[in-house]
């Protein structure tokens, strides 16, 4: 009996060693966590394109904000560098250069927004093109009508994101084709219903006919009719000039 005990303790012993090694056995076969697992990083959220109503509103938005703090920084007499500060929310120091506007600010009388970028509501309504949009830059084409002081023309303006923030940072101009802009009429009527130049608001705004006018030659001498409020106003489907009663220049 007694020496049954000692087979039986060494028996337990080994047996107990046998489960140890299997344990320790799976344990190492066991998968270790991915490094590339752990280390990838969080999925990139998905650019949203921007549409051309969205780009005409930015663009308009920057204008009107630069024109408003233009006028209240000079009537406080602010040095241009804080003025810049101001901007720096809307456009880059690289678009401040190019347009010079500290040489603007600077020069206070005899200039108007004719002669700095400009963005009108109705042509940006009738027309607003999106040349090339990516997650860092979108390229915008817009019109500028004629008037008394430029001739017809296209913008192509660029906008950039900075820290989701899109800021004006370049504008290019581009000229007219001998085919102009051929604003169809419903591009015509949209931006007659935003005409810049009303002595009044106006509401209501008809295509009555396309008429050639006298001494006015060939394309450009062609213009849409539309009554305003019941007056009359001619506007040319080339480049976007704009009469009153035919031959009185409103622009």
């Amino acid at each position: 009996m007694r020496a049954a005990i000692p087979l039986a303790v060494l028996f337990f012993v080994f047996f107990t060693i046998g489960c140890v090694k299997q344990g320790a056995d799976i344990q190492e076969t066991a998968p270790s966590p991915s490094p590339a697992a752990e280390e990838r990083p969080a999925p990139v959220p998905v650019y949203e394109e921007k549409s051309a109503e969205w780009a005409a509103n930015r663009l308009l938005e920057i204008s009107n904000r630069y024109f408003e703090r233009l006028e209240a920084a000079q009537a406080a007499g602010l040095p241009f560098e804080k003025f810049r500060i101001q901007l720096s929310g809307d456009m880059t120091d690289h678009f401040i250069a190019q347009e010079q506007l500290e040489e603007f600010y600077q020069v206070r009388v005899g200039l108007t927004a004719l002669y700095l970028f400009h963005y009108e509501p109705g042509a940006l309504d009738a027309r607003t093109t999106i040349l090339e949009q990516n997650a860092e830059r979108i390229v915008v084409k817009t019109m500028w009508f004629a008037n008394e002081l430029n001739s017809g023309y296209y913008e192509i303006s660029t906008l950039v994101n900075q820290e989701g923030k899109w800021l004006l940072d370049e504008r290019q101009r581009e000229e007219l084709t001998e085919q102009g802009f051929q604003l169809s009429i419903e591009e015509a009527a949209v931006y007659m219903k935003a005409f810049p130049y009303y002595e009044k608001p106006v509401t209501t705004v008809e295509y009555v006919d396309t008429i050639q006018l006298e001494d006015a030659p060939g394309e450009y001498g062609r213009f849409y009719q539309f009554m305003c409020e019941g007056s009359p106003y001619y506007i040319s489907p080339v480049d976007g000039y704009v009469l009153h009663e035919k031959m009185e220049n409103v622009r």
